[in-house]
């Protein structure tokens, strides 16, 4: 049974899954019978292996890319009629065509796989990216044999190089680059590319040319250029080869190409030549010329040329293009005729010009350059130049040499000279000194050399030395110096032949300065020459530095001196040691004088037979400071001498000093310079005592006086006392002697009021006797032996009572009574009866009672003695308070009255921060008066006497002062001859001064002036009884009221008033005439002189030169000297007030401090506790002295009369400070 269509449509989809084609004819063709499945599957896998003849056929898939020449395979699926893959039979040829290529193939494969093989394909594509053909394959013998198919040909791999221009032979110009068109072709002349396609070209023929290069990779053609070929010193034409390849394709032939090198046309050379006369000279690159200084190089002419040697023409353009250096404006017309600029030639030979001409286009940069050396013209100048120090020593040679050359106008050394010019040199200057001058040439240097340059004796300075050669000169400057020292001399000395008079321990009045001088008296500047000192073994200088070094000058100045020499006639001598040469001054004598103004001792005079009780009064001590002529010294502070006085032998420097007294008051004393101290207190302890008088020279230098030793007696007896206050006896009239005893080994001792022992030299006797307070009383107890008195001897001050002082048994008494038992001193001797000395005890009956009442008695004396010791401390703590108080009261009341005295200077003081305005305020008045004395003002510099003695005032011209400049140049001028006078108190110290000085100083003795002089207080001539004669003009002052004397003001008014007389000072002549002649109507007229100078005597003659007084620098320092400014006595005032203000302050500060510190201690809780004892102490001794009834606190007055108790010291302090030591030992 055949199979339907249906079922092998079944087959088909039963085997779908095997992916096999059931050919459709199969149902023809197998007779099959329908079977169970499993026989069907069996059945088609045996139809696989089955197939037809080849029908039909396709193309499989084809490898990219088709490139030209390159072989490809494609791939064929052949099928038979049913579909199915079949195999190709052997004897078909398969046929491949393209419209526009060529195919050719290799070889056809049969069998399972049928292949194509080395399929190429060639033809024109027209780009790199290829061009789409149609291709068409056709198997002939099959019934559907074609198959067509589009392919993507691209050009195919380099096969050959097309470089343009095609000529063989290519000319170019030197110094070009050369472009190449090239394209990389495929062997069907297609232009192909492909990755790192690089086209190279080298040139060969020539050293040193380039290699072109271009990358072809991406569009297969490109420009194939690079840098210009250039070659050296090309004068002609020249063939190169240039060789074009690929290296990358070995395959690829290269292409060569011939090239006609041609020389350039562009400039390559520069060329300068220079003019001389109708010859021209090439100026070579870099060639020196040597031309004359200063001169101009005219025609310099200026060529181009090209590579082939041929002249270019300047344009206008290439003009524009050239550049010189010697000047910034070049003339183009000029440049284009081949002209450069002229050139300056430098005028000195050591300035070389470097000049430049350079050419810059677009194709070549050129430079052509030559240097300028100037040469010296002809001689104009001779030039001199010192080689070594200008500075001549004078009589030494010139240690420099001087070269003199010869220059041109510019300065240039000329050196076509010869030593033959030597002889047409000279020198001449003023002080030349020729012996020894040297003139040589030098061949080196071409010069001549000048040496021996000297100077005869003349002035130092700059000297001018003048050097001429022929007609042309110069001049050389040098410094003469003074020569080597030779010599020592004191500068600015008074004449050195006289002794100079000095003041010992004064300083001289001018430096002592040494200068070192040459043999001719002129200053040698040599510096750090050993200048010792030679004087007197008693002479003394201070400082006493005596080695110096001059400065730089030749100078040493050893300063202001100051001369410490006994009185008589002393040398010093000054020396130098220069070059091991000893040089040495002259030998200066000083006449030493005593310092009358210096103190050395002080002379205290009193009453040495006088004795010193105790608490007495001191004699008066009379106190003088005497200077080194032992004469008084006056015009002394009181305050500065004070009197010390302490107990003991004071020994060294440390005086253990306990009081200071002050100088007293003076009554009315005569005796000018004497001090007293009257009423001095004597101490009140007895004892050996020192007291010293000291000066207080300054505020650390003190000049004390001889140790006076005094010895303080006792004053006259007073009481009688015990060594030490027995306790109060408890006694009764017992048996027992012990409770019968009133006193035993009582010591009593007469004392003066001061409880100083006393009456060693008195002899008596003691009678000790009981007696009741109340006198009514007649029961009075007895002594043993039932006696009322009891006698004790008393001798040397003193009485002992060795045994015992015992009641009678039995004694009579009331019992529980107070008794006292009274020893009376008996000595015939004292004319006052001495106060006796009484003790209280208590008379018992009762032995027990006694023994109670005797413990209550001891307790009693125990509270006395404490509450003594409370209330006196207590007593001296109110006194201190109290003066407190009254110091916070004077110091208040002393800065009040400081501030109100300020107020009238006009100097307002802020409430708060006081003391830093006064600091402040007063040292900016410091300040403005240290300014104001800084002020240039008018001295007199004529040297004053020295005061070696104090009767010596000085000379006339330091006496007084005038502030008018005018006032002072008429009155100076008009006591000119009396300007140099000494002026003394006393004759003989008027003939000492005369003696010392041989008679050459002219004196002037006080003490023989006559004394009714004219009234200094005198009303001027037109003043008469109170009434003005005429109104005078010219303002009239009499002269002498202009001066000012600083000191000695009374001595000073006898002298002028000798001097000037009546001399009246108006303002000019005419007045000066006008009022002469109204005042001789009424009375003679003196001597008018005016400010302007002019002088009318008293006879009334005026005119002449020796009425008229010069100007004030004509008078040589012979002026008196202006006084200091008003304002600076203003200034001393405010600052004496503020610092006196100052110190109230600080003291109203430092007392309230005091008080309120002392006021706060009164209230501590130690003071409170002090007071509270007191009070339960007062009020137990109350209870005990009413128990015993006794008397209340007659023990604690007892108490307070014994000086023991407190320990008081015995040394003699005034009270406030005993007061405050007693608060002291108590705070203890």
């Amino acid at each position: 049974m055949l199979i339907s269509n249906l079922a092998l449509h079944c087959i088909a989809s039963f085997f779908r899954g095997q992916e096999s084609m059931i050919p459709q004819n199969v149902e023809s063709r197998l007779p099959f019978v329908l079977l169970s499945a499993n026989y069907v599957r069996n059945f088609k896998m045996q139809l696989l292996n089955v197939h037809g003849k080849a029908e039909k056929f396709s193309v499989g898939l084809l490898e990219l890319p088709f490139r030209v020449g390159v072989p490809f395979n494609i791939p064929l699926e052949l099928q038979d009629e049913f579909g199915h893959a079949t195999q190709l039979t052997n004897d078909i040829k398969p046929i491949l065509e393209a419209s526009g290529l060529t195919l050719q193939y290799e070889e056809l494969t049969a069998g399972a796989n049928c292949i194509i093989k080395g399929v190429t394909a060639k033809g024109c594509v027209n780009s790199c990216q290829g061009k789409n053909f149609n291709l068409k394959i056709t198997l002939p013998g099959l019934k559907e044999d074609t198959q067509i198919f589009k392919i993507r040909l691209q050009p195919g791999p380099p096969y050959q190089l097309k470089v343009k221009p095609d000529s063989e032979i290519l000319k170019i110009e030197n110094g070009t680059a050369f472009p190449f068109q090239v394209e990389v072709l495929d062997e069907s002349g297609n232009i192909t590319a492909q990755p790192k396609l690089i086209v190279h070209c080298k040139f060969l023929g020539a050293s040193n040319l380039p290699v072109y290069s271009v990358d072809c990779s991406n569009a297969g053609t490109n420009i194939l250029t690079g840098p210009v070929i250039h070659v050296l010193n090309i004068k002609k034409d020249q063939m190169l080869k240039a060789r074009i390849e690929i290296p990358s394709c070995k395959d690829v032939p290269p292409v060569e190409k011939m090239i006609k090198l041609l020389p350039s046309s562009h400039v390559a050379r520069l060329q300068v030549l220079s003019m001389n006369g109708q010859k021209a000279i090439q100026i070579k690159h870099q060639d020196e010329i040597n031309w004359i200084a200063g001169d101009i190089m005219h025609n310099l002419i200026f060529q181009m040329y090209d590579e082939g040697e041929r002249e270019i023409h300047i344009t206008s353009a290439m003009a524009e293009k050239i550049k010189v250096n010697w000047t910034p404006k070049i003339n183009r017309e000029q440049l284009m005729q081949g002209l450069l600029p002229d050139v300056k030639v430098p005028t000195s030979v050591k300035d070389v010009r470097y000049c430049l001409i350079s050419y810059l286009d677009d194709h070549v940069s050129l430079e052509s350059a030559f240097t300028i050396r100037p040469l010296p013209d002809e001689p104009k100048h001779i030039k001199c130049k010192l080689e070594g120090s200008n500075t001549v020593q004078l009589g030494e040679d010139l240690q420099g040499e001087i070269d003199v050359m010869i220059t041109d106008q510019y300065g240039n050394q000329v050196q076509t000279v010869t030593s033959a010019c030597t002889g047409y040199l000279g020198v001449a200057g003023p002080g030349l000194d020729k012996s020894n001058l040297q003139i040589t040439w030098q061949e080196s240097t071409f010069t001549m050399r000048v040496k021996g340059i000297r100077f005869k004796p003349c002035a130092l300075g700059s000297k001018e030395l003048c050097f001429a050669w022929r007609e042309f000169s110069d001049f050389l400057r040098v410094n003469l110096t003074a020569g080597s020292p030779a010599k020592l001399q004191i500068m600015d000395w008074p004449e050195l032949e006289k002794p100079v008079a000095v003041i010992n321990g004064r300083e001289l009045l001018k430096p002592l300065v040494v200068q070192l001088c040459d043999e001719w008296g002129n200053p040698s500047p040599e510096p750090n020459v050993k200048i010792s000192l030679t004087k007197s073994s008693n002479l003394k200088i201070v400082p006493s530095n005596h080695q110096h070094r001059t400065d730089d000058n030749g100078r040493a100045n050893l300063g202001v001196i100051s001369i410490h020499a006994p009185r008589g006639e002393h040398t010093l001598q000054l020396r130098a040691l220069y070059n091991k040469i000893a040089l040495e001054c002259p030998v200066i004598t000083f006449n030493v004088l005593p310092d009358p103004d210096k103190p050395i001792r002080l002379n205290v005079k009193y009453d040495k037979n006088a004795s010193f009780p105790a608490g007495g009064t001191f004699p008066d001590f009379m106190v003088s400071v005497l200077s080194e002529d032992d004469n008084i010294i006056r015009n002394i502070s009181p305050a500065r001498i004070s009197m010390k006085m302490w107990k003991g032998q004071g020994s060294g420097n440390r005086i253990p000093t306990d009081v200071t007294f002050s100088c007293s008051k003076i009554k009315d004393d005569k005796e000018d310079g004497f001090f007293y101290f009257r009423d001095k207190v004597i101490p009140e302890r007895v004892g050996t005592y020192s007291i010293q008088f000291t000066f207080a020279m300054d505020k650390t230098n003190m000049l004390n006086s001889d140790q006076i030793i005094v010895e303080v007696v006792p004053n006259d007896p007073v009481r009688l006392l015990p060594d030490s206050l027995p306790a109060t006896p408890a006694v009764s009239n017992v048996r027992a002697i012990t409770s019968r005893t009133l006193v035993k080994d009582l010591h009593l001792h007469i004392m003066d009021e001061y409880n100083n022992h006393t009456g060693a030299d008195l002899i008596g006797r003691v009678i000790a006797k009981i007696k009741s307070p109340n006198e009514d009383d007649t029961e009075i107890p007895q002594f043993q032996g039932k006696i009322s008195t009891i006698e004790f001897p008393f001798d040397r001050g003193s009485a002992e009572i060795v045994s015992n002082l015992v009641l009678a048994e039995n004694s009579p008494g009331r019992d529980s009574t107070e008794y006292i038992l009274v020893f009376e001193p008996d000595l015939p001797a004292l004319k006052k009866p001495l106060e006796p000395y009484r003790l209280s005890f208590m008379f018992y009956n009762d032995f027990k009672k006694q023994q109670q009442m005797a413990t209550l008695t001891r307790e009693r004396d125990q509270l006395s003695q404490s509450i003594g010791v409370y209330r006196n401390w207590f007593d001296t703590t109110n006194q201190l308070v109290n003066e407190m108080r009254c110091q916070v009261k004077e110091a208040e009341t002393r800065e009040i009255h400081l501030r109100n005295e300020l107020r009238k200077h006009q100097i307002e003081l802020p409430q708060t921060n006081t003391l830093q305005f006064v600091d402040s305020l007063i040292k900016q008045k410091m300040l403005d008066q240290d300014g104001l004395m800084k002020q240039p003002r008018r001295t007199c510099t004529l040297p004053n006497y020295p005061k070696g003695n104090q009767d010596i005032l000085g000379k006339i011209a330091h006496l007084a002062q005038i502030e008018d400049n005018e006032a002072a140049k008429v009155i100076s001028w008009h006591l000119a001859s009396d300007m140099d006078c000494v002026v003394t108190l006393t004759t003989e110290a008027a003939r000492s001064i005369f003696d010392e000085t041989q008679g050459r100083q002219q004196v002037l003795p006080l003490d023989s002036i006559y004394k009714t002089l004219p009234d200094w207080n005198r009303p001027l001539p037109h003043l008469r009884n109170g009434k003005i004669c005429f109104r005078p003009v010219g303002n009239p002052v009499f002269a002498r009221d202009l001066l000012t004397f600083p000191d000695n003001v009374e001595h000073c008014q006898t002298v002028f008033g000798m001097l000037l007389g009546d001399t009246i000072i108006i303002d000019n002549l005419d007045a000066a005439n006008h009022y002469r002649k109204e005042v001789v109507k009424i009375t003679p007229c003196p001597t008018l002189l005016t400010r302007e100078g002019d002088r009318i005597r008293s006879n009334g003659k005026f005119g002449g030169l020796q009425n008229k007084a010069p100007p004030m620098d004509k008078l040589r320092g012979m002026v008196f000297g202006a006084p200091v400014p008003k304002l600076y006595s203003a200034f001393t005032g405010q600052i004496d007030l503020l610092q006196q203000y100052r110190a109230a302050v600080v003291k109203l500060d430092d007392v309230n401090k005091d008080l309120n510190l002392h006021l706060r201690s009164l209230n501590t809780p130690e003071m409170l506790k002090k007071k509270q004892e007191l009070a339960e102490q007062e009020k137990s001794l109350m209870l005990i002295e009413q128990k015993l009834g006794m008397t209340p606190s007659d023990k604690v007055s007892e108490l307070l009369l014994q000086p023991v108790i407190l320990d008081m010291p015995d040394t003699p302090i005034p009270p406030k400070r005993m007061r405050k030591e007693t608060v002291k030992k108590l705070y203890r």
